[in-house]
This record gives C-alpha cells, sequence and structure tokens, in this order.
C-alpha cells in the first residue's frame, strides 16, 4: 500500500499533505507526493507549458525537502504528471493505495454543482480516496461510517472499524434515508454484527435517519475526525457521480474515506 497525495502549494493541499503524512507514519507505508502540470498548459505554447513544468518540479522539490526534515524516517519519494488533474491522479494509483486529495468545497450547496476535482477523483478511482478539507480536526475524535445496503456494508465497516481501531476512537454506524424509505434495517445490522465480531473491543453505535443520506452523515460526522463512505455504485458501469457522494464531498466538514471498490 502507497499514501499518495496530490499537491498544487494550495491550503487545501497542505492539509491533504498533513493527513496523508500522519497516516503513512502511523501504518509505515510509503508516500509519494504528486503534482500534475494540467494539460491546457500545453494550449498556451511551449513557453507557457514548460513554465508550468518548472513550476511544478519546484513544488515538489520543495514539499519534499521539508517532509525529509520533519519526516526523516518515511519512505518517501515524487513523481510529476502531465495531463488532466483528475484522471492522471487515477491512472498513477493502484488498487491497494489511498490516494488523498484536497478540497476547498466546505460550504452547504445544494443541487449538483459540477467542476469539484475531488468529487471526479472519488468517482472515478478504484482505490480508496481520501478528501481532505482545509479544516482543523486535531482535536476531533470519533469515526463516521455511512452504510447503504448489504452489498458493501462488510467493506465500508472493515475500512471504518480499522481506522476507529487503530486511532483509538469509537465508530458510529448511521443508515439513512427519506422519511418512509428506511424500512429494511438489514444493512445496518450485518454493518453492526461484522463491526462486533471483528472488534470485539471496539466500542460501536449504530443510527438510523429518515433523513437524506447526504444530510444524515455530514450532521454526524460534524464534530468527528473522519467520515467514512462506500463507492457508490459497484457495478462494471459505475455511475460517473452518485449523489450521495456528490454532496457530501462538495460539503465535506471533515475528512472522507471513500473506501474504494471491495475485493471481488
Amino acid at each position: 500500500m502507497r499514501y499518495i497525495v496530490g499537491v498544487d502549494g494550495s491550503a487545501p493541499s497542505e492539509s491533504a499533505v498533513s493527513w496523508a503524512v500522519s497516516r503513512a507514519r502511523r501504518d509505515r507505508a510509503p508516500l509519494v507526493v504528486v503534482h500534475v502540470v494540467d494539460a491546457e498548459a500545453g494550449r498556451m505554447g511551449p513557453d507557457f507549458r514548460a513554465e508550468a513544468t518548472e513550476l511544478g518540479r519546484r513544488l515538489l522539490e520543495r514539499t519534499q525537502a521539508r517532509l525529509r526534515t520533519e519526516e526523516p524516517t518515511l519512505e518517501l519519494s515524487s513523481e510529476l504528471l502531465e495531463g488532466s488533474t483528475p484522471w492522471e491522479l487515477t491512472r498513477f494509483t493502484r488498487a491497494g493505495d489511498v490516494l488523498v486529495v484536497g478540497t476547498h468545497k466546505t460550504g452547504f450547496s445544494s443541487g449538483r454543482v459540477l467542476g469539484s476535482r475531488s468529487v471526479q477523483i472519488a468517482a472515478a478511482c478504484r482505490c480508496t480516496v481520501a478528501v481532505i478539507p482545509a479544516t482543523d480536526v486535531r482535536f476531533r475524535r470519533g469515526v463516521v461510517a455511512g452504510i447503504d445496503r448489504e452489498e458493501t456494508a462488510r467493506h465500508i465497516v472493515d475500512v471504518a472499524a480499522h481506522e476507529a481501531t487503530v486511532c483509538g476512537d469509537q465508530l458510529t454506524l448511521v443508515h439513512a434515508g427519506l422519511s418512509g424509505a428506511v424500512a429494511d434495517d438489514a444493512p445496518l445490522q450485518v454493518a453492526l454484527a461484522c463491526a462486533r465480531t471483528a472488534y470485539p473491543e471496539l466500542v460501536v453505535q449504530a443510527r438510523r435517519s429518515n433523513r437524506a443520506p447526504s444530510a444524515a452523515l455530514l450532521d454526524a460526522a460534524r464534530s468527528q475526525a473522519l467520515l467514512v463512505i462506500g463507492p457508490g455504485s459497484t457495478g462494471i458501469e459505475r455511475s460517473p457521480i452518485g449523489s450521495v457522494l456528490h454532496e457530501i464531498l462538495l460539503n465535506a466538514n471533515t475528512p472522507v474515506l471513500v473506501a474504494g471498490l471491495p475485493p471481488r
């Protein structure tokens, strides 16, 4: 497993680097710092492209130099890519990786506003994706997991329970749907049983909500350290933007871990 973090010099990017460093240190995993030179740079002429490439190279050098000083034991490398940022980051990952990206989308936005790179990356990537807002969560505790259906319940619980266990936090399972839509408790019961069987020492609570899933999960995660959600559709032809995933990432109020597709 590698932690791969995308950098561009922005505040959310710095938050993503800090989160990725802490997790790579915790899991004793390699960290790869990646910058993507936007494909549009080439359309502005060779000089503009060369300048964009040089700026990216310098950013990676500065970031690496700082991290080597702060984290001398960390296995660290960097990669400079060129193309469309979401697709190049997605292509660079492998199934077992965790791709970490920052987001500036932290305010409530109703409707299906397009254009967020974090949404595009999470929708396209098959590995686990961590989306990190520029929000201080150092004093927050607890992990929330969104449970939608039995098909993905075990996988989401495994990811969320592991995070809660290694951080010494408690886990809250949330199954939500509009009023009258949450008639089937099976996904929540499956998730609860899995968590208690695999992690008997973990403090786990389960919660049902009749609110819209995105609103219920964002509210539950408001004071928590991490929100874990599933990848949306698990079919071969995945929907490019699932509504719950889309709304949560546009309004992220805590780090969001989008569990990669469950192993088949």
